[in-house]
């Protein structure tokens, strides 16, 4: 092990500086720099739903007479010809053609021209007068007409790392070692000298009493494990390079608080073979850092972006559509949720997900094996669907322990807002289904959940993990509560802050076009990392693929729910008190990013989205 020189000893002194620093302007409520919605128009905050005068009342179909009954089984056949299938990915199916009233509206069209508009003048800013990539710094001079994401004056920060593990785009990796499915011996090739080198430097000297197992027990390690990249799942294009990295953490709590501290980064899956790299590597750590952050970008944009929201939900949606007539009140509830999913999706597939288009322009394996990992995504939530609500992932991954993880922004603000909704699902539901005998009796729901859990080979929507009846409220509730949470929620949560973690560059490249290091030393300074990073054409695409993809395009806040409002008065009751909670969870978010060292603005229902529409 190599210890601190002197010029590192400095840069770690001026990066406490910096996290002091920026720990005084979170208390001050300064460091909560929204993304590009400041450039957008629209509401801030829900509108308060009115009764209509004519309202359309919900009804169960076994409460209504045969004619009507009749009427409503006609008006499905209708809709199932105009919603027909077609497949995107194995298994993931989409509508063959987008209906009329499924198209963006002018309000979206607006803040879309607004944001194309920007991209295309920041980007013409940047070759009128290019600046070469000699430094990592570089990097920045993309951002002509653009502002400069905040990470891009941290990014090289340990700290910084690591909290994008609980804060950034995708907190959906970080699992605690005591909840993988293997032992961490057997894949991570590292020693207790290791480890107590690394944690003594970190703590800046002291005895170290922990060792790796001790450490585990206590439930205090935690990995970010990338295998699902490794080379039989993806193949590199020609000249970019792939590996499956580890990284290890240590959950550190003292008196005076808690961090997580980034331990070590294996770049692959094999110990003592891939090479194994931490904090006092120097510049050897800093590329180990880029290469897992790369790996992060992949996970995230395909599984738990693409895949796990907009390919799921597609699905749900047209199932919905097509087997709850317009009056059935599980189709009203969820409908302002599916909003411009199948529109975007249909975008997706013109400019994001085709040859040339941005997945194969900036990510470093072929389309095929891009849309393959998307597909895997789809795969593991529709095979295991229960296991992504919300309460119960942070349970799987072992990370529903606050006195180990004593700040984990998306789960502890995440729960506020899954708990105002299952309310809310709850008291929406009680008003037609009255007993569990409702639910059982309700013949089109059940089609419905038929038509879910059918495998598509069999004309079915594929999600397979679905119990085969719905028998009570509670089934029916936590199943609509993880759909709405899945649809709104959960997407603004890994979307919306893309650009702020994901535009630029060296915090979190797309691919790296270097050969992974299998020795440390082959790099002598920080300005060698530039060669691992891409260069002008698939720079200005990542740019402008996160601001595309990363704001939030549909003016209207959660919860207002425009022409999909509510008819029923005592829904939109139900409604205006959903809306109420919101406005506490608002408040007591905005409290806790003041105590926060970076702020979450993730699960602020203000910057939320009712669907996947981005």
């Amino acid at each position: 092990m190599r210890l601190p020189t002197r010029k590192q000893r400095r840069q770690q002194l001026i990066e406490r500086y910096v996290l002091s620093r920026r720990s005084m302007l979170a208390l001050i409520g300064l460091v909560c720099t929204p993304g590009l919605e400041n450039l957008l128009v629209g509401d801030t905050q829900p509108s308060k739903p009115k009764p209509p005068d004519n309202p359309d009342i919900p009804t169960l179909p076994q409460k209504n007479p045969l004619p009507i009954q009749q009427e409503r089984q006609q008006q499905l056949l209708l809709t199932r010809q105009e919603y027909q299938l077609a497949s995107r990915l194995p298994n993931s199916v989409r509508v063959v053609t987008l209906p009329t009233q499924e198209v963006f509206d002018q309000g979206y069209n607006n803040n879309r021209a607004i944001l194309a508009q920007k991209v295309a003048a920041n980007q013409q800013a940047f070759l009128q007068s290019p600046k070469p990539f000699v430094t990592l710094e570089d990097y920045a001079t993309v951002f002509r007409e653009l502002p400069l994401p905040d990470v891009a004056k941290t990014y090289m920060n340990d700290a910084t790392f690591a909290l994008q593990r609980l804060s950034g785009p995708n907190p959906m990796e970080l699992t605690n070692v005591l909840a993988l499915n293997y032992s961490l011996h057997e894949k991570l090739g590292i020693t207790d000298e290791i480890f107590q080198t690394v944690l003594k430097a970190a703590r800046k000297g002291g005895y170290v009493r922990e060792t790796l197992n001790s450490a585990i027990q206590d439930g205090s390690l935690f990995v970010t494990d990338y295998a699902v990249l490794a080379t039989n799942s993806v193949t590199p294009k020609q000249n970019r390079f792939l590996t499956a990295p580890i990284a290890l953490y240590f959950a550190d709590r003292t008196r005076d608080g808690w961090r997580l501290i980034p331990i070590a980064i294996q770049l692959g899956q094999v110990p003592n073979e891939s090479l194994l790299c931490t904090p006092l590597d120097g510049v050897d750590w800093t590329l180990a850092k880029l290469i897992t952050q790369m790996a992060d970008f992949y996970a995230h944009e395909l599984i738990r972006h693409l895949g796990q929201t907009h390919l799921v939900l597609e699905p749900i949606a047209l199932a919905t559509v097509r087997e709850l007539a317009a009056r059935h009140p599980v189709n009203v509830l969820l409908k302002p949720h599916f909003e411009f999913t199948m529109a975007i999706n249909a975008l997706g597939d013109q400019v994001l997900i085709n040859p040339g288009g941005f997945v194969d322009i900036i990510l470093g394996g072929t389309l095929e094996s891009s849309l393959n990992l998307a597909n895997l995504g789809v795969s593991d939530f529709f095979n295991n669907f229960n296991n992504f609500a919300l309460p119960k992932n942070l349970q799987k991954r072992g990370v529903d322990d606050r006195s180990v993880l004593r700040d984990f922004p998306y789960r502890d603000d995440g729960l506020l807002v899954w708990d105002a909704l299952e309310d809310y699902v709850s008291r929406y539901i009680g008003i037609y289904y009255r007993s569990n005998r409702d639910v059982s009796e309700d013949f089109e729901l059940q089609n419905w959940l038929q038509a879910l859990r059918a495998p598509i080979s069999n004309g079915g929507f594929g999600v397979v993990s679905l119990p085969p009846r719905l028998t009570n409220r509670d089934q029916l509730i936590d199943l609509l509560t993880q759909i709405i949470f899945t649809a709104g929620p959960q997407h603004s949560a890994i979307a919306w802050i893309q650009y702020q973690y994901m535009s630029f560059i060296p915090n979190m490249p797309a691919a790296i076009y270097q050969p992974i290091p299998t020795v440390k030393g082959m790099i002598t300074d920080s300005k060698s990392l530039t060669s691992f990073l891409p260069g002008v054409e698939p720079t200005i695409a990542q740019v402008n693929l996160m601001v595309g993809i990363g704001t939030k395009r549909d003016p209207k806040a959660f919860t207002d729910f425009g022409v999909n409002s509510f008819q029923d008065p005592r829904a939109i009751d139900v409604l205006i008190g959903l809306q109420q909670r919101l406005e506490l969870v608002e408040k007591q978010i905005e409290q806790r990013n003041k105590q926060r060292l970076e702020c979450y603005p993730a699960f602020l229902p203000s910057r939320m989205a009712n669907s996947t529409s981005g």
